[in-house]
């Protein structure tokens, strides 16, 4: 009698899988689910962000959604995987259900490379638009336009591979230099994350911005870098998959470090869009400003910061110029023959027209002097 069925009490079901020495597909189920979760969730976080504090979405926030698409479909490709045998001992997998999952692998692959390479596009449209620099600009799209490149070459090189006829079929099969394919493709990856997170640096470096704001935006950016780990654990198993005569088995601990990649790869998109990294770029060139929001989605200022304004009536709009207090500087803008000056009125605070509102305005008059060589503009 199977030892399972007896721990199942009245009301439980069988668990969707078991994990043993032979059947450790389990594993690969719960990582993806976790995974696309946690991505999912983080998503979530940057849409509410967003609208919290921009009040709209950018081409960023589109490319990052873009990117959690292709992240679901490359998870439902690895759910096919394991519905045909992934994760189970190639001697228990029938050989249609070898192939069926070959393809599937196949498919999984590609979805793996053009998601990493769309959340690598939606930070680099996330420094364009903090960026107020044209150099800077023109170092993110060198970068954007980089990464796209690698991306083809990638898909390239590890779509026509083996067979050219059959290119999803590596078991069993006359295969070489697939390890070296996949290496190539992580030294692009890497590559590219590096340029990114420089790109950052840039971004700061020329802003008037204190060394702590400086760093809490080169951290926030920074994160991303630890999508490498993952990454290059992948290619220790992929290696121990490939030479392994059960690569149906041993592929397992290779596919949880994809699924890791690509989730924290999501995840790390949106983490310089949280209010404390953007608070740090409060810059006018993309980032928010520091104001406080409502649930009801209104604006609020800091405590102990708060006027009651009320609209102006047409005669308190109006500008009084009292010449008498109009003062010229005698001290002219150049040395030439042509002297042009700019004079500053009184400045002083209307009252509030007898109402009890705490209404608050400026009054500034100027007068412009031009004097030519031959003759003066009276004033007007």
């Amino acid at each position: 009698m199977d030892s399972n069925s007896t721990t199942l009490l009245p009301g439980q079901s069988a668990p969707i899988a078991i994990i043993t020495a032979t059947d450790q597909s389990g594993i690969v189920l719960i990582a993806t689910a976790l995974a696309l979760a946690i991505a999912f969730t983080s998503l979530l976080m940057r849409g509410y962000m967003q609208l919290q504090i921009r009040h709209q979405f950018s081409h960023d926030d589109f490319i990052a959604m873009g990117s959690m698409l292709f992240s679901l479909l490359q998870s439902i490709t690895v759910f096919i995987e394991v519905s045909k045998g992934f994760g189970k001992t190639i001697s228990n997998i029938s050989p249609n259900n070898l192939v069926q999952l070959q393809k599937a692998a196949y498919s999984s692959e590609l979805l793996y490379i053009i998601t990493l390479w769309m959340t690598k596009c939606s930070v680099a449209f996330l420094l364009l638009r903090l960026s107020p620099q044209k150099e800077h600009k023109l170092a993110t799209y060198s970068i954007l336009a980089s990464s796209t490149l690698f991306m083809i070459i990638s898909v390239f090189i590890l779509a026509f591979r083996c067979d050219v006829a059959q290119p999803w079929i590596f078991i069993n099969t006359q295969c070489t230099n697939l390890l070296v394919r996949w290496e190539v493709e992580t030294v692009f990856d890497i590559t590219t994350e590096l340029a990114l997170f420089s790109a950052s640096i840039y971004l700061v470096k020329g802003l008037q911005l204190s060394l702590s704001k400086k760093v809490t935006v080169i951290f926030a950016f920074g994160l991303r870098l630890a999508v490498i780990a993952p990454a290059i654990l992948r290619l220790v198993y992929l290696n121990q998959e490939f030479t392994s005569p059960d690569p149906t088995l041993h592929g397992v601990l290779a596919s949880v470090c994809t699924q890791i990649q690509i989730s924290y790869a999501v995840v790390a998109v949106t983490i310089p869009c949280l209010r404390p990294f953007m608070a740090a770029l409060s810059t006018n060139y993309g980032a928010p400003a520091q104001t406080r929001t409502s649930p009801s989605g209104s604006k609020k200022s800091e405590p102990g910061k708060e006027y009651k304004l009320s609209s102006l009536s047409k005669s308190s709009r109006s500008v009084r110029v009292d010449k008498s207090k109009v003062s010229t500087p005698v001290k002219p803008w150049d040395r030439g023959n042509t002297h042009t000056s700019v004079g500053s009125g009184d400045q002083h605070s209307m009252e509030s027209h007898e109402s009890k509102q705490m209404i608050i305005s400026k009054n500034t008059e100027w007068q412009v002097d031009f004097e030519g060589p031959s003759r003066r503009f009276p004033e007007p």
